[in-house]
């Protein structure tokens, strides 16, 4: 039986931890000693989009508590812990063993730096989750996994993982990680870090036409960089991520059709998930540091590399920093700072 290890256990690690925990030799690694203790008591406990069910996994507080090694070990804690993670649950792997990162944003090459390429290989998730309680957590959203390798080969390693994962949600394996990482980064750029600045759920940002705007000048900066870059953009959601951003003629004031496509577009969106509370705004309300250098700081990395210029998302990510340093208030005026850099169309 393989045997795995998912470390960081908020909600997604839980969610994943329940559903494959009898599929493989499961251990969840929980830093929080109160989740480890309700989880050692009680059981985990997943509710939500699949029903109520309840679990019994092995839990510890650090790797170094327990005396396996793993096959497999997920990383799904913040972007922001995550190549410390990597460099402790690199001790633990078998020899042929791999580690997969979950993380908002791109984070491989950094924790590739730390562990090396060739036990690495990158993941997506795509459906939402909540801890209630300790050993308690909501699935609130469904949506697939995507995997793959950093050398975009598929090989055998990989195809074991999504038969795991097949487990708790959809799995496509991709030979394009970076462009899917990629995609999915714009869309959080806009729906998270926007969240973050203004406090608002998605479906009151996006009632506002200039917050629209906003969105859809995120997307064209992340687009701009995208194709200097050579990344061939994935579909999110069933939906192709560049529809998102507006073309040069639109924002000349042109292609008025193509304009009341594009808004209608976002509006759309923001119905549908207009109860989405930004996870980098939850992190900021619990007072801690939130992801956005890996989400609009890559954009804004590798525009500055391919001299590409990304003045709404540096604007954003200065507000959010301010936000996290306790000099700025969470609040719409935050995104009305904004709409100077963005032309009139």
């Amino acid at each position: 039986m393989t045997s795995v290890a998912i470390a960081g256990c908020g909600a997604i690690g839980g969610i994943m931890g329940g559903f494959i925990w009898d599929k493989a030799d499961t251990v969840l690694i929980c830093k929080n000693p109160e989740l480890v203790q309700a989880i050692r008591t009680h059981g985990l406990e997943v509710n939500g989009v699949r029903g109520k069910q309840k679990f019994t996994p092995r839990a510890y507080a650090l790797f170094a508590d327990q005396r396996d090694k793993f096959d497999i070990i997920f990383l799904t804690m913040k972007a922001t812990t995550v190549v410390e993670a990597a460099k402790e649950a690199v001790n633990y792997l078998n020899p042929k063993g791999v580690i997969v990162t979950m993380q908002n944003g791109i984070v491989e090459d950094m924790v590739a730096e730390a562990i090396g390429k060739d036990k690495l290989i990158g993941g997506i998730v795509g459906f939402g989750g909540t801890m209630l309680s300790p050993g308690v957590v909501d699935m609130t959203s469904t949506g697939e996994f995507i995997v793959g390798e950093l050398n975009n080969q598929i090989s055998d390693r990989i195809k074991n993982i999504k038969y795991l994962l097949d487990f708790v949600s959809p799995t496509r394996i991709t030979t394009n990680i970076l462009g899917a990482e990629y995609s999915k980064l714009l869309i959080n750029a806009c729906i998270t870090t926007m969240g973050a600045a203004s406090g608002l759920y998605l479906g009151e940002m996006l009632k506002r036409r200039d917050f629209r705007k906003i969105f859809s000048e995120i997307f064209y900066e992340g687009v701009k960089v995208a194709d200097a870059k050579g990344l061939t953009l994935e579909k999110v959601s069933g939906t192709p991520v560049r529809t998102f951003a507006p073309s040069d003629n639109m924002r000349q004031g042109k292609a008025f059709f193509e304009k009341l496509f594009k808004d209608t577009l976002i509006r759309i969106v923001g119905w549908k998930y207009r109860k989405l509370k930004s996870s980098s705004l939850q992190s900021l309300e619990r007072g801690r540091k939130t992801e956005v250098d890996f989400i609009n700081g890559i954009i804004i990395k590798f525009g500055k590399e391919l001299g590409v210029d990304t003045p709404v998302n540096d604007k954003i990510v200065k507000i959010i920093h301010e936000i996290e340093e306790g000099v700025r208030k969470i609040g719409t005026e935050n995104l009305e700072e904004l709409l100077p850099l963005i032309p009139k169309y």
